[in-house]
């Protein structure tokens, strides 16, 4: 009788919990309003600079004003010079320090084996721009029993333990679920207030289908589309630019099991995105305590599913620079958010324009030379690096300008 109370209470207390975590002393009677067409809050986004952009480095461009519309803080648009950017993590292997104050004369840069000059480097230490990427299908809110959390609340709290340990005023951070489509929660916005009301309103968001198109939501967080609005859907779809766009520090933070259900597109199709785009991706796969407790009485395909998500998220954080975290025991979250932040505040942003002219569409390899002491050899097996190694150039000429 005991355990069956205990089973019946348990939406209830997930509900408190989050709800005590996510909001705690800062309820407010402010409604949350996700804005359309990704606009800012006190703060202006620049499009970032990346092979796509087609003017020479010697006369760089002006940045446009923004384009009026509705809102007055549209984002501000800069026409940019063909640079290819990386975002590295340097760590130390021995001591698990990450190394900082390091100088554009401590990197070396290569293209399939061609050393690259490199433009620009800044550290990592300012605002940055992130993503919460949160997977809201209706299935991850099936729980076994009291001791083995949904993997809804395993989300949710992840997400949470990131707003209340990273976010300044500085920054700039959106919230966004997907089931069967993205919804976006919460445009940018540097409000730790908002981002929490707007986080619990995802959590109560129930209009949703049980499926975790991870494929789709990564292609639109970071190249855009058609947005679904949680407070405008009477206004119809917007607009919402992709993340691959912002110039500076940006990265996304992909919670889910990684088990993708029904994308539209396939996995390598994804996996090329998410190369071409230049963003960090931070994955935590989730649902790994009930894996282990429960994944021997799997049938095969079922347990081979599981292990092929997690080997895909691996693969997304490691192919764009980021970092992948196994999430099971939900004490684990402070520490991994905490090493998140770390890597974030620490990454160097690294740019150069590439000597190979060529336009093709196909794939180009990056390799990262880090010189730590300065004697002129490259200290990367006393390292561990974090970036991307690959991207895709542009598949045609840029467009030339109207007159």
């Amino acid at each position: 009788m005991l355990s069956e109370v205990t089973g019946r209470a348990r939406p209830l207390v997930v509900s408190v919990l989050v709800f005590m975590l996510v909001v705690g002393p800062l309820v407010s009677s402010r409604p949350v309003g996700a804005q359309s067409g990704r606009q800012t809050d006190k703060k202006k986004v620049e499009k970032k600079t990346d092979v796509q952009k087609g003017a020479d480095e010697a006369n760089p461009q002006e940045a446009v004003p923004p384009v009026p519309q509705e809102g007055k803080d549209e984002p501000r648009i800069k026409l940019s010079t063909q640079v290819v950017n990386v975002e590295a993590t340097v760590i130390d292997k021995k001591t698990h320090r990450l190394i900082t104050n390091l100088g554009k004369q401590n990197f070396a840069i290569y293209e399939d084996g061609v050393k690259q000059e490199i433009t620009n480097l800044a550290p990592g230490n300012g605002p940055a721009t992130v993503v919460l990427l949160l997977d809201n299908g209706f299935q991850n809110r099936y729980w076994l029993n009291y001791w083995t959390p949904s993997r809804t609340q395993e989300i949710f709290q992840s997400a949470a333990g990131f707003i209340q340990s990273f976010v300044k005023p500085h920054d700039f951070v959106s919230l966004v679920t997907f089931s069967m489509k993205p919804k976006v929660i919460q445009d940018f916005t540097g409000d730790r207030e908002r981002l929490n009301q707007a986080l619990m309103s995802a959590y109560r968001d129930l209009l949703n289908f049980s499926e975790s198109n991870i494929f789709d939501a990564l292609s639109f967080v970071l190249l855009g589309g058609k947005a679904i609005q949680l407070y405008e859907e009477n206004a119809g779809p917007s607009e919402y630019i992709g993340v691959e766009e912002i110039e500076g520090h940006a990265a996304v933070i992909l919670i889910t099991t990684g088990v993708d259900t029904f994308s539209r597109i396939t996995y390598d199709k994804a996996l090329k995105i998410v190369s071409q785009a230049g963003v960090p991706i931070f994955t935590i796969g989730v649902g790994n305590l009930a894996f282990k407790k429960y994944g021997d009485n799997m049938s095969g395909p079922a347990r081979m599913t599981f292990l092929q998500a997690q080997n895909e998220l691996k693969t997304f954080a490691s192919r764009t620079g980021g970092d992948y975290f196994e999430m099971t025991f939900e004490g684990e979250i402070p520490s991994i958010m905490k090493t998140i932040e770390a890597e974030l505040r620490t990454q160097y942003s690294l740019g150069y324009v590439p000597t190979n002219t060529r336009r093709e569409g196909k794939e180009r390899k990056i390799k990262l030379e880090v010189d730590v002491d300065g004697d002129g050899k490259p200290d990367n097996e006393k390292l561990e690096l974090h970036y991307r190694d690959r991207y895709v150039e542009p598949g045609s000429p840029p467009p030339k300008a109207k007159k």
